[in-house]
């Protein structure tokens, strides 16, 4: 009976063993990578982030409209700025200029004194408004801090000295991050009681970002401890409110800052206790087989000739318990194999997109190493040189239908044989990222095939734009060009979508001694003044310059911003000018939709076309009513002291320019030839009718200066006042 039960149940054990071992280990190990990943997404996300705002903050010390005289005389330039910079860069929600020791703070909605602005953020214990107001003033480098709004709404306040280069800065540019807008970009559980929650730390430890707030209070407690104990990257369990935790942490070489991911671990380890259960089950289901078999072969066969023949009749005469239970495991076997198979592929994805990232990130500092990291996976460069293409996709729900699998074979297909090329998935941002590795002379090549490349997208029904970065020979130079290829992708603005661009086009590109501002007040002051057609001269004359001459990306956005400026201003005065409500159309708002120069063109010649099918309609008819009411106005009030043409557009709520504009279309004369033309009769009637002295007579026409009025009296009628009053009393006796 002993030897019996050996000979079944050891090799049922070796097996069971054997297959839960294998299992096992490869979902643990899966379980640790696709959580590394997971907050390697987050921390990459984050650095980029953060070398966004870097970047940004270069543009607000830069800007021509932020400067301290702008400040202190053009508050509204200084707003308008800090609104359009505010919508290029998500998920901000405002930004903050501050001028060191005053009172004011400019924001994207407006100007504030902080004890209105401030309340609406700031409550946390972790920033106070003296905290603020000090960081305001006297910080000296790069502050980040979280802030906890009245709604308990959570941001992140990242504070930036202006004018680094001087050793007193004078402005600090504050960017208020959305942390609940931010961490959407991440598939990450909110539910609290799933226990799954991402926390981000800066250098001094201080909490700058929670996925899910911290109610049960592990962080203070527990987390601090484990990021001072380890100082970099670890994983580790804590227990805490009678429950065990699964913690995985990352560290930044690029901004110092602490990444860790918090799991149940019940939740984290949920698949390795469905193994377990299962294996117990298989396990009692093989024990119980054993005990029958044993039961059945103690009671048929009493003497070992006798179970060797039941044996062999069992095995010969049909597939039966021994053989089906031996059957029945292979099969088990085979289909562990296949799942083994498939976790162990999914695992090398996820390994050779971490890798991608890494290089991406900068984190090789020479050939040999990223080859040695990528050896395991297949992934080898042995050229001379890098260049980072980045592929944006306009329609990614066009790219999806198609599959991301067979757009990446075609562009692959596209790529010489000389030209190593790895791709990353980045389509959370609409893109996917060419890592190529080629020769120096193979460079024309590479543009050629991308030119290709998006022909053929295009013809599939994807349209893409593409962003190609200069070659540098050092692979820790890799996420260098990668946001220079970025910057390419946002010249797009310039060369339209759908377009291959390259960083080596526009990182010569400067703004010097450029025409663009006046070339932009013309065009305001024809606007004000309805002059449409020079207007639209002007519009084209400045879109064809920068389509031409490729202005910097900064100034084709603020010279965009401010011409949509114009025309929100002009929807304002033709309301006024019109005394009705504008409706002529098309919603004039619709302009701010745009994402390339040519898209702007196309909108503002639909703006201009329904302003001048509104003016021709309606201007005539109104403007005739006006100006009668406007010529009544001067000939009741026109002689009077106080009489002026500023006074007379304030009546009629309009401006000065559009006043005389109008005025001379219509009557043929300017304002002030009408005005002097009634001082003039008026005086005629004087001086025949009274004998006022000339001084008296033009205080009576309005208080005007005599030498100037005896000119334009002498021009007009051809004699002097004395003269005309001589002639006139002549006259007057001769007739009686």
């Amino acid at each position: 009976m002993l030897l019996y039960g050996i000979a079944v149940f050891i090799p049922i054990g070796v097996f069971l063993l054997f297959c839960y071992s294998t299992v096992y280990h490869s979902f643990e190990k899966e379980i640790y990578t696709s959580n590394i990943n997971k907050l390697n997404t987050v921390k990459n996300v984050y650095d980029v982030k953060i070398s966004e705002l870097h970047t940004l903050t270069v543009k607000v010390d830069n800007a021509p409209s932020m400067t301290l005289f702008q400040i202190k005389n053009h508050s509204d330039n200084v707003v308008s700025t800090l609104s359009f910079l505010t919508r290029l860069q998500d998920p901000l929600s405002d930004i903050f200029l501050y001028e060191r020791g005053s009172q004011k703070l400019f924001s994207s909605s407006g100007t504030f004194f902080f004890p209105r602005i401030l309340p609406n953020y700031i409550v946390s214990s972790d920033l106070t408004i003296d905290d603020f107001y000090d960081l305001l003033n006297h910080s000296e480098s790069v502050k980040v801090r979280q802030v906890i709004s009245q709604n308990n709404h959570s941001y992140i306040f990242y504070f930036s000295p202006l004018s680094p280069n001087f050793s007193n800065p004078t402005r600090t540019v504050v960017f208020v991050i959305d942390n609940e807008n931010l961490k959407k970009l991440f598939n990450f559980s909110e539910n609290e009681a799933v226990n799954e929650n991402v926390l981000v730390f800066d250098n001094d430890l201080q909490l700058l970002s929670s996925f899910v707030p911290d109610s049960k209070g592990i962080i203070l407690n527990h987390i601090t401890p484990l990021l001072k104990q380890h100082n970099g990257d670890f994983s580790d369990t804590i227990k805490t409110d009678g429950r065990q935790l699964y913690i995985i942490g990352l560290h930044s070489d690029v901004t110092g800052y602490y990444y860790v991911k918090i799991t149940d671990m019940q939740y984290a380890m949920k698949s390795l206790n469905q193994i377990k259960v299962w294996v117990i089950v298989v396990i009692t289901l093989m024990f119980a087989i054993g005990a029958v078999i044993i039961m059945l072969g103690l009671r048929f066969n009493y003497f070992p000739i006798r179970k060797i023949v039941s044996q062999l009749k069992a095995y010969s005469s049909g597939k039966e318990d021994e053989l089906g239970t031996i059957e029945r495991a292979i099969e088990d076997l085979n289909q562990l194999q296949v799942d083994y198979r498939n976790f162990t592929e999914h695992s090398e994805d996820a390994l050779y997109e971490n890798l991608l990232l890494s290089v991406l990130n900068s984190s090789f500092n020479n050939l040999q190493s990223l080859n040695s990291a990528g050896k395991s996976i297949g992934v080898y460069f042995s050229k001379s040189v890098f260049c980072i293409a980045s592929i944006f996709v306009e329609d990614i729900v066009a790219l999806n239908k198609i599959g991301y699998s067979a757009v990446v074979k075609s562009i692959a297909g596209k790529i010489p044989a000389s030209i190593e090329c790895q791709f990353k998935n980045l389509l959370f941002n609409q893109q996917i990222v060419c890592i190529c590795c080629l020769e120096k002379e193979s460079y024309s090549d590479l543009i050629q095939a991308f030119e290709d490349i998006l022909q053929q997208l295009l013809e599939s029904g994807v349209l893409a734009t593409v962003g190609v970065s200069d070659i540098n020979e050092k692979p820790s130079q890799i996420g260098r060009l990668y946001l220079q290829s970025r910057e390419a992708l946002e010249y797009k603005m310039l060369y339209s979508a759908g377009t291959l661009i390259e960083y080596r086009q526009i990182s010569h590109i400067s703004d010097a001694e450029t025409p663009l501002p006046e070339m932009l007040k013309t065009f305001g002051e024809h606007l004000s003044e309805l002059k449409i057609e020079k207007a639209q001269k002007s519009f084209h004359e400045m879109m064809n310059y920068i389509k031409t001459n490729k202005c910097t990306l900064y100034t084709c956005r603020y010279i965009c911003f401010d011409i949509i400026q114009y025309f929100k201003r002009l929807s304002a005065l033709l309301d006024t000018a019109y005394s009705n409500r504008l409706d002529y159309g098309f919603d004039i708002l619709e302009i701010e939709h745009f994402q390339t120069v040519d898209d702007l063109i196309e909108l503002i010649e639909q703006v201009f076309q329904k302003i001048t099918d509104f003016l021709n309609s309606h201007k005539k008819q109104q403007s005739d009513q006006l100006i009668d009411e406007i010529m009544q106005f001067i000939n009741e009030n026109g002689l009077k002291h106080e009489f002026q043409i500023s006074l007379l557009a304030d009546k009629f709520s309009m401006s000065v320019q559009y006043l005389r504009s109008i005025f001379k279309t219509h009557t043929g004369q300017t304002l002030s030839e009408y005005v002097n033309g009634l001082k003039i009769e008026k005086a005629k009637e004087l001086l025949v009718t009274t004998n006022d002295s000339l001084a008296v007579i033009v205080q009576k026409i309005g208080k005007v200066d005599v030498t100037n009025f005896t000119r334009a009296f002498k021009k007009e009628t051809g004699s002097t006042p004395g003269a005309y009053r001589l002639a006139h009393q002549e006259t007057n006796k001769k007739d009686e």
